[in-house]
């Protein structure tokens, strides 16, 4: 497993601009490095898609042709990328209550996930409710060379708990190394 060590001055006021701020600042260029380190090595498990814990093109600033992390490490990258997001952030006019309404109507009762479609038209994403039991859903929307339908599919086949299992096992294992090595 491969690691980089990240500088600790970046600003925390806005974690959800983070990947936009200047190159230098930005998060993704140090995934970006890792990969073409995998790819140098011809590593036996370099990725054919990407799982991102975070947002595609469902994103506040969506919108402004500003995206997620999940966009623009997907482009960077030039990897197929699925943002998976475990809050939703209020954007075209998607709020908590307005998605717990459309998770909650009669129509929707069962079906696997709903459609997240912004006042402008758009469907930005989807709810899903991930494993039998959960009440809180997970939000995944497209990041970069895939399509809606394929980012559901994917997210559904590697939903063991709420979180997808590659994501769940990067947080375990990242939380873990931070215990040993701080």
């Amino acid at each position: 497993m491969s690691f980089m060590r990240i500088p600790q001055s970046l600003p925390s006021m806005f974690p959800m601009f983070l990947d936009f701020l200047p190159s230098e600042r930005s998060i993704a260029p140090v995934f970006v490095q890792l990969l073409k380190k995998m790819q140098d090595s011809s590593h036996p498990f370099y990725p054919q898609l990407l799982m991102i814990d975070g947002n595609g093109i469902l994103h506040p600033r969506g919108m402004c042709f500003c995206f997620g992390s999940a966009c623009h490490l997907g482009v960077l990258a030039d990897l197929p990328t699925i943002g998976v997001g475990k809050n939703l952030h209020h954007v075209d006019g998607l709020t908590n209550s307005r998605v717990r309404e459309l998770l909650e109507a009669e129509d929707n009762f069962n079906v696997d996930f709903v459609p997240l479609v912004g006042d402008s038209g758009n469907t930005l994403g989807a709810a899903i409710h991930s494993s039998k039991g959960s009440c809180k859903p997970i939000f995944v929307s497209v990041g970069h060379r895939v399509s809606l339908a394929s980012a559901v599919e994917v997210v559904k086949r590697t939903c063991k708990y709420r979180v997808p299992e590659p994501i769940r096992q990067a947080d375990i294992r990242s939380r873990d190394y931070l215990r040993k090595h701080h």
